[in-house]
């Protein structure tokens, strides 16, 4: 049998293969595997298929486009969703074994929910005036500051965007390319953006926006000029990115005001580590 691809999105799997079945007839094999990124779903043909040419191509320009409609109308149509040892697919919630291979994910998202739980206990004041930028001269040599502004939110909705963004992306990053690649993105991403909006609006500034933003940058770096495409983004997710840098120029006029030097630093930030990653790094496997 040959392999066709791998996702650690389960749908995908039967989404191709039903496509596959309806238009060529030919039947296709999905296989649960073990792999040190986590659990995932491959695809497999019989290598004597006379018409693998013809599926290699349907390969490619599905893992371009894989959230189009007529491939998951094919599976609507066949009726023949199913899991690899189960009848049908379920969006898995993720395993334990997965959930070890991005502690740096599970650990920040924890720090700051546990961090707005003590603002909402009453603690918010002294937490803003311990953890704000520096300010002064002597806040300078307070190391801490450099990075803590990151882990304080403001309201519910702040910190509700910034970490799905962050649980979902930086998910990813850390299975694929290690807990270091994260951490490093983390420090980077926290110090350069915080120092620009710093110079941009003072040291009035808290959330993980900026850290998420420079996630943001390099799953979209790596996903469109990686011969791997590792994250298989759907389309539009550029055009998304670019309309939240927007909404943060006009998100005043409602009475919302945006860290956008953050956002922007943030996202170039993310970016540059993940073209120096194309240019230097040795490849990852395509999953």
């Amino acid at each position: 049998m040959k392999r066709l691809f791998g996702s650690e999105i389960s749908n995908f799997a039967f989404y191709f293969r039903d496509y596959i079945a309806q238009k060529y007839q030919v039947p296709l094999e999905v296989r649960e595997e073990q792999t040190k990124y986590g659990i995932m779903l491959a695809v497999y043909v019989a290598e004597d298929c006379p018409l693998l040419n013809q599926i290699e191509q349907e390969r490619d320009e599905f893992l371009r486009r894989p959230f189009d409609a007529m491939y998951q109308q094919a599976s609507w149509e066949t009726g023949k969703i199913e899991q690899a040892d189960e009848n049908k697919v379920r969006w898995k919630f993720p395993r334990f074994s997965q959930w070890k291979q991005q502690k740096f994910t599970v650990f920040l998202t924890a720090l700051c929910l546990i961090i707005y739980l003590f603002q909402l206990l009453g603690f918010n004041q002294d937490i803003l005036l311990a953890t704000h930028y520096p300010e002064s001269y002597a806040e300078q040599s307070e190391l801490w500051r450099y990075f803590t502004h990151s882990l304080v939110h403001l309201s519910p909705w702040h910190i509700t965007f910034n970490l799905v963004w962050w649980w979902i992306f930086a998910g990813k990053i850390e299975q694929k390319f290690g807990t270091a690649t994260l951490v490093l993105l983390y420090l980077l991403s926290a110090f350069i953006s915080g120092f620009a909006q710093n110079m941009a609006s003072g040291p009035a500034f808290f959330g993980l926006s900026g850290v998420v933003y420079a996630v943001l940058g390099y799953v979209l770096v790596l996903d469109k000029f990686s011969r791997q495409h590792p994250f298989h983004l759907p389309q539009g997710f550029f055009t998304m990115l670019l309309v939240g840098i927007a909404f943060g120029f006009v998100s005043p006029l409602i009475g919302v005001s945006m860290g956008n030097t953050a956002h922007i630093t943030g996202l170039l930030t993310g970016a540059v580590l993940a073209r120096v990653k194309i240019l230097f790094a040795k490849p990852q496997k395509t999953i």
